[in-house]
């Protein structure tokens, strides 16, 4: 898709204008946009969707934005399509508050790195770090934290600053629970259409039959970085149901992590794909499913068995 005289300048989703900083530029390897937004980052457009674009609703292009802007900061670009852009909002659209506000307490303790430093932030652009839809939601979350004295903001002329107090990074980085949080299981596998339904009739009704609560981090599966959020859950977790259909890297680190921990590992991958485990894995004992049904009875049988039999 050419840029021409006659092509909108604006962001497609927030449509802010150039002289907000955005920036657009002819995709490299796709027919489309890239395109880069203070409030929305990076990410792709589709040309044939780039007319469908001006016609979403506001309760569709706020959680896109969000959704576009923490791909963008993870290290990845959504390729959003006219058949996709609802998908791709929808996580984004009914978050709990609680997890707002430990979303935003990372987010400043990932971005102030060492806690005497003081972390940037931009109320105009930054409230889709997290699942906020304008200025004034972001602030609410920042005041309520301040109330909380889990924050301190200053407010120079350089910008506005944010640190984290000594309570705010306990919560942030709370010492390791021996054995983790009671009732906490949390799950690592490839998120994708190919193992949605595992999840969703196989791992997750196991896991709660069980009597436990599945923590699922969505579209973390990038094999860079591992986000502090996972590190984090991991570390709160019982025990870990990793499935490694797929092959992703992360499983394998997430697994590994929980191991050095000392949390039980519960591994799964579909028969098909189990002759491609790596060799530092393939000796333990996978659950290999066929089916999500199968999967189910299999987990529950197995969580039943190593986790609530043996303590």
């Amino acid at each position: 898709m050419a840029i021409d005289d006659d092509t909108p300048k604006s962001c497609a989703i927030c449509k802010r204008p150039p002289t907000d900083g955005v920036k657009m530029e002819t995709g490299a390897g796709f027919d489309g946009l890239l395109i880069t937004c203070p409030q929305c980052g990076q990410y792709e457009l589709d040309a044939h969707s780039f007319d469908a674009s001006f016609q979403w609703a506001p309760d569709l292009r706020s959680p896109l934005s969000c959704a576009a802007r923490q791909a963008s900061e993870a290290g990845q670009r959504l390729r959003i399509t006219a058949q996709n852009a609802a998908q791709l909002a929808e996580p984004h659209m009914h978050t709990r508050v609680p997890d707002n506000r430990e979303r935003l307490l990372r987010e400043v303790a990932k971005r102030a790195r060492r806690p005497h430093i003081l972390a940037p932030i931009s109320f105009a652009n930054d409230f889709t770090l997290i699942d906020c839809y304008d200025k004034d939601e972001f602030l609410w979350y920042i005041k309520w934290l301040q109330e909380q004295e889990l924050v301190g903001l200053q407010s120079p002329a350089g910008g506005d600053r944010i640190t984290l107090t000594m309570e705010g990074w306990n919560q942030v980085q709370p010492l390791s629970r021996r054995g983790g949080v009671p009732g906490r299981c949390f799950v690592a596998m490839w998120f994708s259409d190919e193992t949605r339904a595992a999840y969703e009739h196989g791992i997750e009704p196991a896991v709660s039959d069980a009597g436990f609560t599945p923590i699922r981090i969505d579209r973390k599966e990038h094999n860079n970085e591992i986000p502090d959020e996972i590190i984090a859950e991991i570390r709160n977790a019982q025990f870990i149901v990793a499935d490694f259909t797929g092959q992703r890297q992360g499983v394998y680190y997430e697994a590994g992590f929980a191991m050095g921990l000392g949390r039980p590992v519960i591994w799964c991958c579909r028969k098909d794909d189990i002759g491609k485990l790596h060799f530092d894995t393939n000796h333990k004992n996978h659950i290999d499913w066929q089916t999500p049904e199968e999967l189910r009875k299999r987990l529950h049988t197995r969580i039943r068995m190593t986790i609530l039999e043996q303590g």
